[in-house]
């Protein structure tokens, strides 16, 4: 995920499309930290891959569970669990996830079924973002203690804290917290609105996190625009309507890039699919 997370980075720069700012949810925070320029591409790697191997320690030890409570009904379900579920991740005003053992998951997915909340665990995974990585807590530590982060070109702003952190700070020690504390998505989501920022480009091959970001915005009726990278079956179609979309925001797409070799002042086919893709002259409503 984090390679192709860089990948799709790059890809979008040599389109002559660079960030304002970056946000990652969970792992996507090593991708997010070397897109800003903190963490070299050897150090971003080293950090999947080490977090990654550590992570398989713990599989069947507990699940993740995504659910449409708010954050302080999920707080408030957690709370009632005396201990065997927490809170993993606040993705939005409507979407969290828990994290807990099995059986205590299970049962509540049951008790949210029959109030008609949606609550699905989520098949293959490990509980990150819960007390059971605190036994990786020494060796995650020891894995990177090599890691060298720099100042950021761009800001990032941290799911964990959910403001801009310091590309300094990205050491051994955030990157416990990262995998440790609660993903704080839709905070930093606000705060990145906050600071003016209202086009997000999620950096994937097919959008999971636009519809919480939707969500987000929606919640104070704010507009936005939400674009993919890419979508399962319509890659190019997707990626080229959003350089569309972006392109009627105002960024001026690096054209030779988009057509190598082509007469500088000729309509190429990339060209003429861009254009036909703006659609768009004003932000588009965060809930259309």
């Amino acid at each position: 995920m984090v390679s192709l997370q860089i990948a799709l980075t790059a890809l979008w720069r040599s389109w002559g499309v660079t960030p304002d700012a970056v946000v990652g949810h969970s792992m996507g925070e090593i991708a997010a930290a070397h897109t800003a320029g903190a963490l070299t591409l050897r150090d971003a790697v080293m950090i999947a891959c080490r977090r990654s191997a550590l992570l398989r320690r713990i599989a069947g030890k507990g699940a993740l569970a995504t659910t449409e409570l708010s954050p302080a009904e999920a707080q408030a379900v957690a709370d009632a669990s005396g201990g065997k579920i927490t809170v993993a991740g606040e993705n939005s005003p409507r979407s969290t996830v828990l994290a807990g053992d099995a059986p205590s998951l299970a049962a509540l997915v049951d008790e949210l079924g029959r109030r008609d909340v949606y609550c699905r665990v989520i098949k293959a995974t490990v509980a990150s973002h819960s007390p059971y990585v605190e036994e990786l807590r020494e060796d995650l530590h020891t894995a990177l203690r090599s890691l060298e982060p720099t100042t950021t070109q761009v800001p990032m702003y941290s799911t964990v804290t959910s403001e801009p952190v310091p590309g300094t700070d990205l050491g051994a020690a955030y990157w416990m917290r990262n995998l440790r504390e609660p993903v704080r998505l839709a905070a930093a989501v606000e705060n990145l609105f906050a600071a003016g920022h209202e086009v997000f480009v999620e950096i994937s091959a097919h959008p999971v996190l636009l519809s919480p970001v939707r969500q987000t915005l929606e919640s104070g009726e704010r507009q936005g625009w939400l674009l993919p990278s890419g979508r399962r079956r319509e890659e190019r179609r997707s990626v080229l309507s959003s350089l569309g979309t972006l392109y009627a925001c105002g960024r001026e797409p690096n054209w030779s890039a988009l057509s190598p070799g082509g007469p500088a002042t000729a309509l190429t086919p990339y060209q003429a699919a861009v254009l036909d893709a703006v659609r768009l002259p004003r932000p588009v409503p965060a809930g259309a």
